[in-house]
């Protein structure tokens, strides 16, 4: 079993049980008001003295259960007309942690209405709980799914700027080569070529022929070379 689902498990199951004995307590219930609000201001300072990371996202969990629990307990448990915000707590908690830690916290939920006197009606709100489990659990799949294939994406984004910068690379280098290297070589080649193509009298019937084949493939391959030259220019244009 992952840490992560021990360490998550046990602050939420913590928040729900602080939230229980909060709302247990007389004395306490009468600054349920106050309470909500000590926790969104320490929701609000967490944010901004912090970057946003995994803590930080437990750490919202936890307020936005203990802040969920407190105005369904304080507006009528069960039959609070701010039942529906139980829903989004299980949509938000499946879209950042495991499917098992979704499944914990609405049986915790569950446990912690059931103080409240069971009617038809406030039975029909737990069973609620139970069938909007399934859809939160399938979303909260479906938006981790997303963001590991963005993040594979953002991946393959890199390495396409890797190798579009290698291929950059690649092409000054072999710009380079054929301007200097290759067109230099050729062009000293021509040169000598022609020097001895002067003196053709000293040469026999078959040197002449070989050196003018060395100076017509030379001049071919100081062609083919610029062709070259232009085509990845423009190509890469």
């Amino acid at each position: 079993m992952p840490k992560s689902f021990l360490v998550h498990s046990l602050f939420l199951l913590s928040a729900v049980v602080l939230t229980y004995f909060w709302t247990a307590s007389p004395a306490l219930s009468l600054y349920n008001l106050q309470f909500i609000c000590l926790f969104v201001v320490f929701y609000f300072l967490s944010h901004f003295l912090s970057k946003p990371s995994a803590t930080t996202s437990a750490i919202d969990a936890i307020i936005f259960t203990i802040i969920i629990l407190l105005l369904v307990s304080s507006t009528g448990g069960l039959a609070s007309p701010l039942f529906f915000l139980i829903y989004f707590l299980l949509f938000a908690i499946s879209f950042l942690f495991e499917p098992a830690i979704t499944l914990t916290l609405t049986a915790a939920i569950i446990l912690f209405f059931w103080q409240s006197p069971i009617t038809p009606a406030t039975l029909v709100q737990l069973l609620s709980v139970v069938l909007i489990l399934p859809l939160a659990l399938f979303v909260g799949k479906q938006y981790l799914h997303l963001l590991s294939t963005q993040e594979k994406i953002k991946i393959l984004e890199k390495e396409g700027q890797k190798l579009e910068s290698h291929l950059a690379n690649e092409e000054s280098h072999s710009l380079l080569w054929l301007s200097l290297n290759f067109k230099d070589g050729l062009l000293n080649i021509l040169h000598l070529s022609s020097d001895l193509l002067a003196g053709l009298g000293d040469l026999t019937l078959i040197q002449k022929e070989s050196l003018e084949k060395i100076h017509e493939t030379a001049k071919d391959l100081l062609k083919s070379g610029q062709n070259l030259k232009e085509k990845i220019d423009k190509e890469t244009d």
